[in-house]
């Protein structure tokens, strides 16, 4: 759809969307994107499955920086495409997203961090929304503490994967 296309354009990339921050939401960020490359913080499981990706792909993503959960799921990001080259990372705001992408992406309401994962062609194939699902889904609270410290960082790419990887094998079985 030419409309991500044109939306992706006016995006920022992981850098610039961090320069614009107060001086302690700069630091959060920057805080998590080093964790981020630090090693040990991804599984080698999730890398591997990171390398093997073949196809393009974009992230459109709507986030503030205010917003703590962006911090920490674009810093996953940012490092999900510098690790894989193939990915590509463009942020816009909340309101974008609520002008231009809320009624595509079937939501009630605009959460950031928001993602709309797109294949080569801008094609949506999936959404990542705020949190990963293990956080998501857990009744007792234990999970946010450790996610609010960055430890939950594998399952936010995990989940991202989750979406490409459902891609690829619908894209190969379509070819055979």
């Amino acid at each position: 759809m030419s409309r991500y296309k044109d939306i992706i354009a006016t995006g920022k990339r992981f850098n610039v969307f961090v320069r614009e921050g107060l001086e302690c939401e700069k630091l959060s960020a920057v805080g998590f994107a080093k964790k981020a490359r630090k090693l040990g913080t991804f599984a080698a499981p999730t890398l591997e499955r990171l390398d093997r990706l073949k196809g393009n792909y974009h992230l459109l993503v709507a986030a503030e920086i205010w917003c703590p959960d962006c911090h920490i799921n674009l810093a996953v990001m940012d490092f999900m495409c510098e690790a894989q080259p193939s990915i590509e990372l463009a942020i816009v705001s909340k309101g974008r997203a609520e002008n231009d992408l809320q009624d595509s992406l079937g939501l009630e309401r605009v959460l950031v961090p928001v993602a709309a994962i797109l294949d080569e062609a801008y094609n949506l194939i999936g959404t990542f929304v705020e949190r990963p699902r293990v956080v998501l889904n857990d009744a007792t609270g234990q999970a946010m503490l450790r996610y609010r410290a960055g430890d939950h960082m594998d399952d936010t790419l995990q989940d991202l994967l989750d979406v490409l990887e459902h891609h690829e094998r619908n894209r190969d079985m379509r070819a055979s």
